[in-house]
């Protein structure tokens, strides 16, 4: 009976030895797994971020000309615009050669500025006119 009570405990001894080289074995191997995914993991995130700061850079330096945002845009959407766009500004009114009591308008104040000067000008030439045959005669004789 001492000998196969030894053998048992030699043999209890021996595998306990080996569990416990399979749970170190498994214990490395979880770890390098789980090290190796952290690792994906990083390089699945970095190249998300890559990707997103090349797009915005792309969508920034690349601006949608007038041609693709009309071919997105739909008829209902463009009334809804206008209509905002009408509602956002005020009402102006433009009036042309509008002649009020208070202010003259453009031409009559130009007539109004040149007139004395084209009056007195043209009574100038015609006392001249008038005036210079008489000097003439007087230097004639």
């Amino acid at each position: 009976m001492g000998a196969s009570a030894r053998e048992i405990e030699r043999e209890i001894k021996e595998t306990r030895e080996r569990m416990d080289e399979n749970l170190t074995r498994l214990e490395g191997t979880a770890a390098s797994k789980a090290a190796r995914y952290a690792r994906w993991a990083a390089v699945g995130v970095g190249v998300l971020a890559t990707a997103g700061i090349v797009f915005a850079v792309y969508r920034h330096t690349r601006k949608p000309t007038l041609r693709d945002r009309l071919s997105d845009a739909s008829v209902e959407r463009l009334r809804e615009l206008l209509e905002q766009f009408r509602e956002e500004l005020p009402s102006v009114t433009v009036k042309v050669n509008d002649r009020s009591a208070r202010e003259p308008g453009t031409l009559e104040t130009i007539v109004r500025k040149v007139a004395p000067a084209i009056i007195g000008t043209a009574s100038t030439a015609v006392l001249q006119r008038i005036a210079r045959p008489a000097e003439a005669e007087r230097r004639a004789s």
